[in-house]
């Protein structure tokens, strides 16, 4: 929560912020994500019509399982944002943010920032090999699977193909 009640006081003066906010835990790509304390800091501004603007930086440690191997894996999230806080908006609109009273209510902008500045993947190590790694060290999945091919569902499939390949050759 950010108390805007003396820049509403004074449209057009500008006011530094330094906010924690916590973030609920999220459901992304069948995974959950959590998220530890976020940190907002920036500046704010009351306009004539009683709107705020603010503007400044999101950073947060979050965290979810390692996309190769499952270990838990870490991600520092950095955003910059700018939005505006309207005093008559809708707040059940997820377009906008709005605002009541003197305070802005920071949860949805955390959110929504640190949501859409995640990595595409998190990694426990840049490095990690995941599965590969038990698999044996020059040995690719798709090599293991045509070693052992009663193993994986295409087998027959693949058999197949490699009859109709090799008899197409012959001709």
């Amino acid at each position: 929560m950010l108390d805007v009640s003396e820049a509403t006081r004074n449209p057009g003066s500008v006011y530094s912020f330094d906010v924690g906010q916590a973030i609920a835990p999220q459901e992304i790509g069948g995974d959950t994500v959590v998220f530890d304390e976020a940190r907002l800091f920036g500046r704010f501004e009351a306009m004539e019509n009683g709107d705020i603007e603010i503007e400044g930086k999101l950073q947060v440690l979050a965290h979810a399982r390692c996309a190769n191997c499952l270990k838990e894996a870490s991600a520092r999230v950095e955003a910059d944002f700018r939005e505006l806080f309207q005093r008559e908006g809708d707040p059940e609109d997820d377009e906008i943010f709005t605002y009541s009273s003197h305070v802005l209510d920071l949860q949805k902008l955390a959110m929504s920032y640190a949501v859409m500045h995640l990595p595409m993947r998190f990694l426990c190590r840049p490095d990690c090999r995941g599965y590969e790694a038990y698999l044996g060290q020059d040995q690719k999945p798709d090599q293991q699977q045509k070693e052992q091919p009663g193993q994986y569902p295409f087998a027959a499939l693949q058999q197949w193909l490699d009859q109709k390949s090799d008899s197409a050759d012959q001709e």
